[in-house]
């Protein structure tokens, strides 16, 4: 019997939902959102037991039945979403589909009933007709809303995997070509006397590692952004952080120019975490590495959103690169990118709610870093 249940619940969404591997369980938006499904169920279940209280025909008490049944049910799919593997925001999203069941669904059926004068043959006939189909109509609207969670999470997931797929060709592909650079250098070094040849393959080799170490310190930052915890956003000044990696890439690059254009205060804050730091530093020191200076940075305050803008007159982004990380092109040997500066303000983008868009000028790449404002 139990497997059988199991099965079902499978069949309908609720076995295995893709965003967890353990139950989830304690925050207020889920208890509450839990507890609308329940309480629908339980204001349901009213109406449909009048057949059954009042001895009503043969057929009003099988609907009564079926009614009263899809109440309760919906009284244990509250107590399911609870302890269920959706995450917060889709048990909120099932909730939402629940309750707009029952109003589109009871506001169509009551505007009936007034324009056809159906409530004159009495209050209990018409709540039972009433309850009877929105218990169904509620039931129905619940499992939209778990098919719907269920495609936003697996979309959720195909980001992800398209993220992992960078990491894995990214750190492949680029970690082999400076191994053979290291190890080549590493002969040079060890056989040839030449003073001014180790000088330039000492040169070769510190490069090559400082690649390395931006790889894995790239990788890391992604694996960090993906893990951040709800806590960990805060109510930020964005110009105070855009500041702050201004400071840190004009210390670090000292003959590049950067020219800052923002208010010196701002009536609006972003909820962010550090990653958010951690994104600008990587725009700046692409625009600084790769572009001719000056570099522009900049920031426009919308009424939903605060931008974060990067500018540098160059070559730009190469456009495989960019197409790529915008999702335009697939992951492929020859178009995974050189680096993960562009996947780290990608990725924080993603986990802040906000996107990264590029634009191209005359002479000049812009980089965006749209965020939500508070």
């Amino acid at each position: 019997m139990r497997t059988r249940l199991l099965s079902l619940l499978d069949q309908i969404g609720f076995g295995s939902p893709p965003e967890a591997v353990r139950p989830h369980g304690g925050s207020i938006a889920r208890l509450l959102a839990s507890g609308v499904v329940s309480l629908t169920g339980l204001v349901l279940l009213v109406p449909n037991l009048f057949p059954l209280l009042d001895g009503g025909g043969t057929f009003a008490v099988v609907l009564g039945l079926l009614g009263a049944v899809v109440s309760v049910g919906l009284v244990a799919v509250g107590g399911l979403l609870y302890t269920s593997g959706f995450s917060d925001r889709n048990t909120v999203r099932i909730a939402v589909w629940n309750v707009l069941g029952v109003v589109v669904l009871g506001g169509v059926m009551f505007a009936h009933a007034v324009a056809q004068n159906r409530l004159s043959g009495g209050i209990a006939p018409s709540m039972f007709t009433v309850g009877n189909l929105l218990a169904i109509g509620a039931a129905a609207h619940v499992i939209i809303g778990v098919y719907d969670a269920r495609r936003v999470r697996a979309e959720q997931l195909a980001r992800e995997r398209r993220r992992t797929a960078v990491l894995n060709r990214v750190l492949r592909h680029n970690l082999r070509n400076e191994a053979q650079v290291l190890a080549g250098h590493a002969d040079i070094v060890a056989g040839v006397p030449d003073a001014e040849q180790i000088r330039r393959s000492a040169a070769v080799l510190k490069r090559s590692a400082d690649t390395v170490g931006s790889l894995a310190e790239g990788a890391k930052t992604i694996t960090r952004e993906r893990d951040r915890a709800p806590d960990e956003f805060e109510p930020t000044d964005p110009v105070d952080v855009f500041g702050a990696a201004i400071e840190h890439a004009r210390d670090r690059y000292p003959d590049v120019e950067f020219d800052f254009d923002a208010p010196d205060r701002i009536d609006a804050t972003v909820r962010a975490s550090g990653g958010l730091r951690t994104a600008l530093n990587e725009l700046l020191e692409n625009a600084a590495e790769h572009g001719e200076p000056p570099v522009e940075a900049s920031v426009r305050v919308l009424p939903e959103a605060v931008e974060l803008s990067v500018t540098d007159h160059g070559g730009g982004i190469p456009d495989h690169e960019r197409d790529v990380v915008v999702g335009d092109a697939d992951i492929t040997q020859l178009t995974h990118g050189s680096g993960l500066g562009l996947w780290v303000a990608e990725t924080v983008a993603d986990t802040h709610r906000g996107s990264l868009s590029f634009s191209e000028g005359a002479s000049s790449t812009t980089v965006t870093l749209s965020i939500p404002r508070t």
